[in-house]
């Protein structure tokens, strides 16, 4: 399973990033695209070299946070772990209470095979987010990878429950599946499924 691909597909990143296109510092001279459309442009189509070569002309020390994150990723993506960790403990400094950040420092040391830390990361950002999901399939997902399959039973179930409560059926019946194809026997899963399949 290759957790890049999977921690890098953040969804929201894209339409926040898309959000933020009055960066004009960012722009080429052969396109009139701001430098946050073309960020994301590029973070979408997963071209981490363009994500970086237009990071490197817009970061500075005021530029929107959903950049520094696509920006972080896919230094992290490139293999340039320390670089993103450095750009996100920037941030993390002038927003402390900011938990996307700690989210994304956790995806980070994750796509290094850095676990533990990943790991705390996550558990950092689920205390200031109780009901945030993202983190738990994170933790499912690395529990996976290194054998834990009743911690990962554990953290899927958390995401689903959460998922359930939200209206997110999709979710609940992908990791409701996934629950079961790790232990046949979940009761919960199955109750969830059978919930889905009623509606």
């Amino acid at each position: 399973m290759n957790m890049t691909n999977k921690t890098m597909i953040l969804g929201a990143l894209i339409i926040i990033v898309c959000s933020c296109g009055n960066n004009s510092k960012g722009q080429k001279a052969e396109t009139s695209k701001p430098g946050g459309a073309l960020i994301a442009e590029a973070y979408e189509n997963k071209n981490w070299d363009l994500v970086i070569s237009i990071g490197d002309t817009i970061i500075g020390e005021d530029d929107p946070m959903n950049i520094s994150i696509a920006y972080a990723e896919a230094l992290a993506a490139k293999g340039n772990i320390e670089k993103a960790l450095t750009v996100l403990d920037k941030k993390i400094s002038r927003n402390p209470d900011d938990y996307y950040l700690y989210n994304t420092k956790g995806n980070v040391f994750s796509i290094a095979e850095m676990y533990d830390s990943a790991i705390y990361y996550y558990d950092k950002t689920t205390e200031m987010r109780p009901s945030y999901a993202r983190p738990y399939i994170f933790k499912g997902e690395i529990y996976e990878i290194i054998g834990d399959k009743q911690k990962a039973v554990s953290n899927y179930l958390s995401a689903v429950r959460l998922f359930a409560a939200n209206g997110f059926i999709d979710e609940v019946q992908e990791y409701g599946v996934r629950i079961l194809a790790l232990d046949s026997t979940n009761i919960e899963a199955k109750r969830y499924l059978e919930q889905i399949q009623e509606e």
